[in-house]
């Protein structure tokens, strides 16, 4: 099931106790990662610290306290077992939004990998006449997380909060994690049978006050059906931009696809965008859909027109020109062609820490094959190793009732 590089890690309890133990198994992958990231993260560490760092952070902790304190609680309880300052925790949680800022207030400071290199590509396929229903993933990152992401399989109970007026919700998952982060923000399924990998997207400016992509990420991980999602996304302002890719066990008849950003014209608004991916005995929108597959890469394609993105997004736009030259995705082979892909030597599909972009690496390649119920994981590059070094059995996740 696990191998040495991406360990399992099964906790539970309360949302700050089974963040806790998530902190103690990962105390040392967490400080590799700093350490390893350190000439990057040292700016945001040292940025935080400023009287403007400080009110950016301040709000985006109040707003989260306000609307998921579950989810400050996760943070808190992941500084606490790691024994790592909460305002470097808190760094690595609000990592986009913070580099974003540190960037837009002095133009002249630059951050390595800030406009989209180290963005994922996915690949959603829903075909009749090949009979496939999976999501394909390359997760992309930062070369220091190579050696710490790791899956987590979590079990929660729920706890009472704001003077025992609500509850926190019931939730079990397994995702990938990066060392220091809440889950989220990369590929999971839950109890629901919500599948989900996420694209990063590059908005030229941040929202104060408003939830981090962290935040409203890791809320993914509960929601039971497509109207809930839905309304998540419409009731939790958010910061910062991202890319949804997935779908539910239960529902086969569409996959998804939602690009979001936040909406500077209304108060605590989102732009969202929804796509359905429909196979051809689907009724098809013209306007909203996409027919048997779709690719997406760390650039809008459907809201350019209304946010503003960041300009330098080489690596987005590169890639998803070679996508084009590879034509049409039939089936996973084809998916994995793709992801695999790296005629491209500056910005390669799939990246290697020997290639031109040495910091920023394909950590790992996700297939969740909706028809087995499987999640399959490669290390390598699955062009070329054709086995996954970790399949997971999602009848242990998913509950079909």
């Amino acid at each position: 099931m696990t191998s040495n590089r991406i360990p399992l890690h099964r906790v539970q309890g309360t949302h700050y106790e089974y963040s806790y133990q998530l902190g103690q198994l990962t105390r040392e992958s967490i400080r590799q990662r700093i350490a390893n990231d350190f000439a990057y993260l040292s700016k945001l560490f040292h940025f935080i610290q400023t009287e403007y760092g400080q009110k950016l952070h301040r709000g985006f902790i109040e707003t989260t306290r306000s609307i998921y304190p579950w989810y400050w609680d996760e943070i808190r309880g992941l500084a606490d077992g790691s024994q790592v300052p909460l305002e470097q925790i808190v760094v690595l949680n609000f990592l986009n939004e913070t580099r974003t800022v540190y960037r837009l207030l002095d133009e002249k400071k630059k951050l390595e990998n800030e406009t989209g290199e180290q963005g994922c590509t996915t690949v959603l396929i829903n075909r009749k006449d090949t009979e496939t229903l999976s999501l394909l993933h390359n997760e992309d990152h930062s070369s220091a997380l190579y050696m710490t992401g790791y899956l987590v399989e979590a079990d929660i109970q729920p706890s009472k909060y704001d003077n025992d007026q609500r509850d926190s919700p019931k939730e079990k998952f397994v995702a990938y994690c990066y060392a220091g982060s809440i889950p989220g923000n990369a590929f999971g399924v839950n109890v629901h049978g919500f599948v989900c990998a996420l694209n990063g997207l590059y908005p030229d400016f941040v929202v104060a006050d408003r939830l981090p992509r962290q935040i409203v990420n890791r809320a993914l991980l509960s929601v039971k059906n497509e109207d809930e999602l839905d309304k998540l996304l419409q009731s939790s302002p958010v910061a910062y931009g991202f890319c949804i890719n997935g779908g539910f066990l239960r529902q086969k008849t569409h996959l998804l696809n939602y690009e979001i950003g936040p909406n500077l014209n209304e108060n605590n608004q989102n732009y969202i965008s929804k796509c359905r991916i429909i196979n051809s005995e689907g009724k098809f929108n013209d306007d909203s859909d996409a027919r048997n597959y779709l690719v997406h890469y760390n650039h809008y394609e459907r809201l350019n027109h209304v946010i503003r993105q960041q300009k330098a997004l080489d690596s987005s736009y590169s890639r998803w020109k070679r996508g084009k030259e590879l034509g049409e995705i039939f089936t996973t082979a084809d998916a994995i062609r793709l992801l695999g892909d790296h005629e491209n030597e500056q910005f390669p599909i799939f990246r290697t820490s020997n290639g031109s972009d040495v910091n920023s690496v394909t950590l790992c390649t996700v297939h969740i094959n909706f028809l087995t119920l499987q999640l399959e994981i490669y290390q390598q590059n699955p062009k070329d190793n054709k086995q996954p070094s970790i399949t997971y059995n999602l009848r242990d996740i998913f509950s079909s009732e």
